[in-house]
């Protein structure tokens, strides 16, 4: 009976050591001991499908000038307007390229052509100019705006500056004078002969027009004849022909310097001219 009650608790400590060996291992796993290493948890990030790029398409298109205002400016002045065309596309397009006409003229007229835009870009801005002398009748300068033809048709407002110009006084600035024939050199005393003065009378520029009245000679100032030109609105310059005819004396009297004197709207004197050389 010994023996079996020793082989009895020789069963029960094998029963206890093995129950206590599992709950070792199983601290040792769960607790990270015994000099193991756990594995790492991995992260799943989850990843976002890319934007579907916006059909390419101007949505607007803003104007402006420059100069905005021509008021107080004299007619005549030369001038250049710049217009600026801002256009503005879909954010987040593929890009493209915006085809379109502008016009300085109010839309009577355009010339053509076009910006492109690189993916995602929103903006860009187109410059386009007018220049000349600002006319007396106020015609220019006119409206400005774009017609966008590709890939939409869109139209921006026409802009340009306000006011308008101040004419300038009508007066005469200077006279050119010549003559023909320039030389009698040559010619046989006694030959008829025709003589043409040319007086080119010119006055300010952007004026409302008016008359010039002057006095002309053909004989160096010793006697003279009245005349007038009439200038319309804006026109700066005119012609005035005058002449002597007769024969070539021998005495070579004749021809003599001619010119003109202005009287109104002011007083200016051109320079007196002929024929040079003698007949024979």
């Amino acid at each position: 009976m010994f023996k079996q009650a020793r082989r009895v608790q020789t069963g029960k400590q094998a029963f206890l050591w093995t129950i206590f060996t599992c709950l070792a291992v199983f601290f040792v796993v769960a607790c990270g001991g015994g000099g193991g290493t756990s594995p790492t948890p991995t992260a799943t990030i989850p990843t976002t499908p890319s934007p579907t790029p916006a059909p390419f398409k101007v949505t607007s298109v803003n104007m402006s000038v420059t100069p905005a205002s021509i008021a107080g400016k004299t007619c005549g002045t030369n001038l250049t307007v710049t217009y600026t065309a801002t256009f503005h596309v879909v954010p987040n397009s593929a890009g493209g390229v915006v085809q379109f006409g502008y016009t300085v003229n109010n839309g009577r007229g355009q010339s053509m052509a076009s910006l492109t835009f690189s993916p995602g870009e929103m903006t860009q801005t187109y410059v386009f100019t007018w220049s000349g002398a600002l006319p007396v009748d106020h015609t220019y300068p006119e409206p400005g705006g774009v017609a966008v033809t590709s890939p939409n048709a869109i139209t921006s407002t026409l802009v340009g500056p306000t006011g308008m110009c101040t004419p300038a006084a009508f007066r005469v600035t200077s006279i050119d004078m010549a003559v023909s024939p320039s030389s009698i050199a040559g010619l046989a005393c006694v030959t008829n002969l025709t003589v043409i003065y040319t007086a080119t009378i010119h006055v300010a520029p952007g004026s409302p027009g008016g008359t010039v009245k002057f006095l002309y000679t053909v004989n160096n100032g010793r006697g003279s004849s009245m005349a007038s030109l009439t200038f319309g609105p804006g026109v700066t310059t005119q012609a005035y022909n005058f002449a002597w005819s007769g024969a070539l004396p021998a005495d070579h009297t004749y021809p003599e310097p001619g010119g003109i004197e202005v009287t109104s709207p002011n007083s200016i004197n051109s320079a007196l001219v002929g024929p040079t050389g003698m007949c024979s």
